[in-house]
């Protein structure tokens, strides 16, 4: 038979015991709680890698060099369709005098413009003679077909009806030619003269020419 003190210390044991589990239960609960509770939502901040720095910059300076381009060659620039580097290089030969059979700043003639120009641009060397770029380096192409950088052909009253001059295709009718009479000049298709004068166009083989999406300085 267990003494009253004995009783109560039994009793005082399962107390402790009682209060021992009870706080186990309650701190295993409230663990698993901050476990399965959603973690708080973070801000996702941008990070401007250097690659996209670097392409941003890229295309301001394209934008720059079209917008000045396009606005020489009296041209509303357009993002989506032109060619900076080949506007560019037509606007920096404007007002360059005419000179028969010259080839540099100084004086320059129809085809070595269209020669300087491919070769700047493209890393294409075409003919010297317009005559030559008409039969040998371009395939033909209806005007309606037209794109930036073609090729467009004309007689001269000295040619009998052949070629004898050509300029390169900007847009929207407008082409740059080195004119025996005013320099290198941006020109419309519908002028008179030109009308007059058509012979064809043509396009140099694209297996020959550079990407111009890639052809930046």
């Amino acid at each position: 038979m267990l003494r009253p003190t004995q009783h109560i210390g039994r009793r005082m044991g399962y107390a402790a015991l009682w209060l021992t589990l009870s706080c186990f239960i309650v701190s295993c609960h409230s663990s698993r709680q901050l476990q399965q509770s959603p973690s708080t939502p973070h801000r996702t901040h941008t990070r401007h890698t250097p690659r996209t720095q670097e392409t941003r910059s890229v295309n301001a300076s394209r934008a720059e060099m079209l917008n000045t381009a396009a606005t020489k060659l009296g041209l509303k620039p357009d993002l989506r369709r032109d060619n900076a580097r080949l506007l560019n290089a037509c606007a920096s030969w404007l007002g360059t005098p005419y000179v028969y059979g010259g080839n540099g700043r100084k004086g320059i003639d129809c085809s070595a413009l269209t020669l300087a120009i491919y070769k700047d641009v493209y890393g294409k060397r075409l003919h010297r003679r317009s005559i030559d770029q008409y039969e040998k380096d371009v395939l033909r192409i209806s005007r309606t077909d037209l794109r930036q950088g073609d090729l467009i052909f004309f007689s001269s009253p000295r040619s009998g009806g052949r070629c004898g001059h050509v300029g390169i295709y900007l847009r929207d009718g407008y082409f740059l030619h080195a004119s025996s009479s005013r320099g290198v000049v941006v020109s419309h298709l519908d002028g008179s003269y030109y009308q007059r004068h058509y012979l064809g166009c043509g396009r140099v083989p694209e297996e020959d020419l550079h990407d111009p999406r890639s052809s930046m300085p």
